[in-house]
């Protein structure tokens, strides 16, 4: 099955290879604390094999509804997407809030390569939600 790409960009950031588990979020306080929690929960969710959790608590209604739209299933293609990951482990560098928005820059490993990520995500009545994740270098 070809995943769209909203859910590729996003997964990909969890799937990169890795061996050591820390939880980075410890490393920001107050509001950004509660942002960085948000991806370490998704770490958290592919290392437990919970795609569940991904799409009931840490995607955006915008999020679900473009995959809606595409005609994908939320829970199909996160349990495919960790299916294909070899390890879930990644760490928070930085945090941004601009008002309900928040911008998540986090590291990782694929293969022997150190990558890295933005996600993007949006104040969803008194929660974050991930909206959208950018692959980068």
């Amino acid at each position: 099955m070809r995943r769209p790409a909203a859910l590729c960009l996003l997964l990909l950031v969890v799937a990169g290879c890795g061996t050591a588990r820390r939880d980075s979020a410890q490393d920001f306080k107050g509001a950004e604390r509660s942002v960085a929690a948000v991806a370490e929960r998704l770490e958290s969710a592919g290392r437990d094999d919970k795609p569940d959790v991904v799409c009931t608590q840490l995607l955006s209604a915008k999020l679900l509804d473009t995959l809606r739209k595409q005609g994908t299933n939320c829970k199909t293609a996160v349990e495919e997407s960790f299916q294909d990951a070899q390890s879930f482990d990644i760490t928070v560098d930085d945090v941004v809030i601009r008002g309900t928005h928040a911008t998540v820059k986090v590291s990782y490993r694929r293969g022997s390569e150190d990558r890295s990520a933005v996600l993007e995500l949006d104040r969803e009545a008194s929660a974050w939600k991930i909206s959208a994740g950018i692959l980068g270098s």
